[in-house]
This record gives C-alpha cells, structure tokens and sequence, in this order.
C-alpha cells in the first residue's frame, strides 16, 4: 500500500482533510464490500499536524491528527488541505516548509487542495510552473508567487510528483484523480461509483464569480468601472467616455487594462455576462430575452461571449444552477 499523509494546518475547511482522506480511504475496499468480494486496499492515509497538536478548522471544530509530522520519516504521497493564513502557518510552524522539502527530495508526491497550494508555493517547487486553487483567492495568490503562472481556470493540474486543485470540492476530484494514477482507471471509476462522484470535471470556470475589484490604485479607472457598471445594458460610447475623463480613448484603454487586467469593452462584456448568469439561474427567462435586457440584440454574439467567459453553452448553465430544489423533490 502506498502511505499518504494528509496535511493540516489550523484554519483549514474541514472538507479538504475528510474529503481527500475517505475517497483515498476506501478505494479498494467500499466496492469491494458492497460486491461482497475480498477487499484490496491502495492506500494506509494518516492526518498529521505540524506538531500533532489538534487542527481546529474553520467551522471551530477540533481534529485529532494521527501525528506529527516530525514522527514521519517517509510518506509516498502528501495531500496538503486548505491553507488560508499562510503567514501565520509559517510564523507558528517554521519546520513545515522543510518537511515538505525534505520529504519531496525523497521521492515523495505533493498535492494540494485549494488554498493549500499557498504551502506549496512557499517551497519553491511551483516556480516556473503553473498552478490552480480557487477563483476566490487567485489574486492574492498571483501577488504572492509571481513566479508561479496561475491557471485558475483549471480544476487539477499534474507536474508528475507534484499537484492542485481548485476549490473545496475540487479535493475529491483530486483524490479520484490520483486513484486512478496510483491505481488505474478501473479503480478510480469503482470509487466514483461507490461514492456518488462525477468524473472528468476539468474548468472551475462556470463556478467563477467575476470580482470586479477596485482597489488598485488608479481613481480615474475606478470612476470609469463605477460608470460602467451603471450603465452597463446600454450602448457605451468609448471616445466619449475617455473624453469625459480628458484623455484619448488609448490612453483610457491602457490605463483600464493596466488596472483591471481587461479592456473597458472586456469590463462591459464581464457585467453583462453576470447580469445574465443571475438571470439565468433564477429560470423565468429564456436567454433571448436576458440577451436584450443586458443591452445586446445579437444573440448569437452574445452566446458566443457568454460560452468563452463561462465555459458552458446558455443552456447547460441554467440547467446546472437554475431549479435544484425543484428537481430534488418527489414528483
């Protein structure tokens, strides 16, 4: 059996420990059982703690940890949980970054689950690579590392010893994944199966939330997003925009990229395709008339938007979020 140790620190989402653990836990084994067959187990999973203490996680409950990780010479495979407060983890815990190190050295695979890639990146070893977590966090985490190139978009990503994962849920779709590298796909679509998991989920893109941030530092860009943002279902004229603030519509549009990463047209598309997310998901509408109430009269330009910011096609967006209740009760 290969020995995974799964990493927690305080503070993490207790999902990122459990999660990871069980699917790792039971592979081999619940498919087994329910086919009343001998069970084979991959995987001995153990939780350790910096210095065995209890990890109080974010819902304020207290895990007991196996161990330390002092007391682990070697491991085959590390699952790093959510790490939020990474500055606190190194203050309280100098002797993490080392292990991990040391523990990599030997031969070791590292994975992390959503924030934990912050831990990762504090190694080193994700320079001049790329790397994933959740959307939420990936502009904190681009300030932080600029060494590494963030791919948010991504749900795992694979550097042969080392991975991410996005978000909180996304450490299941890690751990299936690495069944199946550990163990085969045979094995890893047993434990999707016995565990009632998708397989194959690749993008976080249609669970983003565009955070239109204003908190760098250039206040003419800032009048221009809050301008926008008013006016965003109507047609926006950019010459007179960059007029109104006394500069060319170039010098607008570089300052506008050079603050918010996109164009003021990239901006207005961004808002209206929000606009349209929310509509959707409420199910009232269909999506000719979100089309016209945000403020374009093309619907197939606008589908085309919506599919390159989203990742999913209208339809499959609005079957996806719209209606769950609905569909969960008894008919």
């Amino acid at each position: 059996m290969k020995k995974v140790t799964i990493l927690g620190c305080n503070n993490t989402m207790a999902t990122t420990l459990f999660g990871p653990m069980d699917i790792l836990n039971q592979a081999g084994r619940l498919w087994n059982r329910v086919g009343n067959t001998p069970e084979t187990p991959f995987f001995d999973v153990s939780i350790a703690s910096a210095n065995g203490q209890p990890i109080r996680c974010t819902n304020n409950v207290l895990i007991q940890p196996h161990c330390s990780i002092e007391s682990i010479d070697q491991t085959d495979l590390i699952v790093i949980a959510s790490a939020t407060d990474i500055g606190r983890i190194l203050r309280e815990t100098p002797g993490i970054v080392p292990w991990l190190m040391k523990q990599y050295d030997q031969g070791a695979h590292i994975a992390s689950v959503c924030t934990g890639v912050f831990l990762l990146a504090e190694t080193g070893l994700l320079d001049g690579k790329s790397a994933t977590l959740h959307w939420g966090f990936a502009r904190m985490f681009q300030k932080k590392y600029p060494r590494v190139n963030l791919k948010q978009d991504q749900i795992i990503i694979d550097h042969g010893r080392l991975y991410c994962s996005a978000g909180v849920n996304a450490g299941m779709d890690l751990a299936l994944y690495l069944v199946e590298k550990f163990c085969g796909r045979q094995n890893a679509v047993q434990s999707a199966k016995t565990m009632i998991l998708d397989m194959g989920r690749t993008m976080q893109t249609p669970y983003e939330r565009v955070l239109f941030l204003k908190d760098h530092g250039d206040p003419l860009v800032v009048k221009a997003q809050k301008w926008i943002e008013q006016h965003h279902t109507q047609s926006i004229d950019y010459g007179w925009l960059a007029r109104e603030y006394r500069m060319s519509r170039r010098s607008l549009e570089r300052r506008f990229r050079q603050a918010t990463g996109v164009t003021p047209l990239g901006y207005l598309q961004q808002l209206r395709v929000e606009s349209a997310k929310r509509m959707l998901e409420e199910g009232t509408r269909t999506f000719n008339e979100i089309t016209y109430q945000v403020g374009y009269e093309d619907i197939s330009f606008f589908r085309k938007v919506f599919v390159r910011l989203t990742g999913l096609r209208p339809k499959e967006y609005q079957q996806r979020f719209s209606g769950y209740g609905a569909s969960a009760r008894e008919r």
